[in-house]
């Protein structure tokens, strides 16, 4: 596996990475150095590229239309590319909160890959897992997140040192900071008394279950995790999320480290909750509430998927391809949710070179659609 940085970043890409209703995020790679023009309606934005990748998000947009962009400069086949995008149009009622998800920061983590062959070269200010983790989080906060919920996986292994550097990264958010364990937290020096605080950040780490009720929606933060075990388990909190989503005044957003296996044994790595436990446990959330989206890490991939009236999605890591998080945009009738690349040279350098892991598999798997990143979601009456 060749070092990174890669002497090459393979062949050209310009990407529509996320669609939301009044703004686009694009990404690109591999193109020529030089200045690159992108205009979109009447506007025209310049940037320089330096043959990595980079990328723009473009905002001001209308909602529920079509839009034409246009990317000029060098490296770009025929030197311009030109396609449209749909922006989609927002849920009913006002804004009443938005707030950000990371998940998979891996703290402490040196390598990338099955092989574990993607390290980093030589002396580095900051790993990669931390310099991600800051650039997610600052980018998230910068686009207005009034609340940041961690889902799982923060350090790498559950030493003291980095439970110090999670309590840290933590406190750059400036908002408060709810955080549920992931298997990775459960290994060693976990904690075993809750809800625990960090003493920095004033994080919260749920032990159980817990729930904050928010501007248009209460939050209930599950801890799925097993001790000991990569696998994760719902069926005996179950009843108790349901009772707290029966209970809400609105709509419920349930965040968890594991996903929910479509089938009871996994047929990708890693294992998250037996499909017949996960279905049972999503049927109990739609019968206590049909208004819920259902949101977790663990996989390192983007998707969505629906259970009934249920939205349930995955969302990537924010250290390896495509390096991600996500924002959420709470409306009176609705939730849109947004994942968008980290665009901090620093991280997305990393994240990008991560992308040829598995032989290229990797960044063809973890990617996900446009749809299965981006979704305005209107609450079932």
């Amino acid at each position: 596996m060749p070092g990174f940085p890669p002497r090459s970043w393979g062949r050209a890409r310009v990407e529509t990475f996320t669609v939301e209703p009044t703004a686009v995020q694009l990404t690109w790679v591999g193109l020529g150095r030089g200045p690159l023009a992108i205009s979109v309606g009447g506007e025209r934005h310049m940037v320089d590229s330096d043959g990595g990748p980079g990328g723009l998000v473009v905002g001001g947009l209308s909602p529920a239309a079509a839009h034409r962009i246009h990317v000029d400069g060098p490296g770009i086949p025929d030197r311009r590319r030109s396609f449209t995008v749909r922006t989609p149009a927002p849920p009913p009622g006002p804004e009443l909160f938005r707030f950000a998800t990371v998940s998979d920061v891996h703290l402490g983590a040196d390598h990338f890959g099955l092989t574990k062959r993607m390290r980093e070269r030589g002396q580095v200010a900051e790993p990669h897992p931390e310099r991600c983790g800051q650039a997610a989080i600052a980018e998230a906060m910068g686009w207005g997140a009034e609340m940041l919920v961690v889902k799982g996986d923060l350090v790498d292994a559950g030493s003291a040192e980095q439970w110090d550097d999670a309590d840290r990264l933590l406190a750059t958010a400036g908002v408060p900071v709810s955080m549920v364990p992931g298997n990775h937290e459960v290994r060693r020096d976990r904690p075993t008394a809750g809800p625990l605080l960090l003493p920095l950040s004033g994080a919260e780490i749920t032990m159980g279950v817990r729930c904050h009720d928010l501007p248009g929606l209460r939050l209930v933060t599950v801890n799925s995790t097993v001790d000991g075990h990569g696998h994760g388990a719902v069926r005996h909190i179950a009843d108790e999320v349901a009772t707290l989503a029966a209970e809400a005044d609105g709509p419920v957003f349930v965040a968890m480290h594991h996903y929910a296996q479509r089938f009871e044994v996994p047929w990708f790595w890693p294992p998250g909750i037996p499909g017949r436990e996960a279905r049972q446990f999503l049927s109990t959330v739609a019968r206590a509430n049909p208004r819920a989206l259902v949101t977790s890490g663990h996989t390192h991939r983007n998707r969505i998927r629906r259970h009934g009236p249920v939205v349930v999605t995955e969302v990537g890591s924010t250290k390896d391809f495509p390096g991600v998080w996500a924002g959420y945009v709470v409306h009176e009738g609705g939730i849109v949710q947004t994942v968008r690349r980290t665009l901090a040279p620093e991280a997305m350098r990393w994240t990008e070179y991560t992308r040829r892991a598995v032989g290229g598999i990797w960044g063809r798997w973890s990617i996900g659609s446009l749809d299965d990143r981006c979704i305005s979601h209107t609450w079932p009456r």
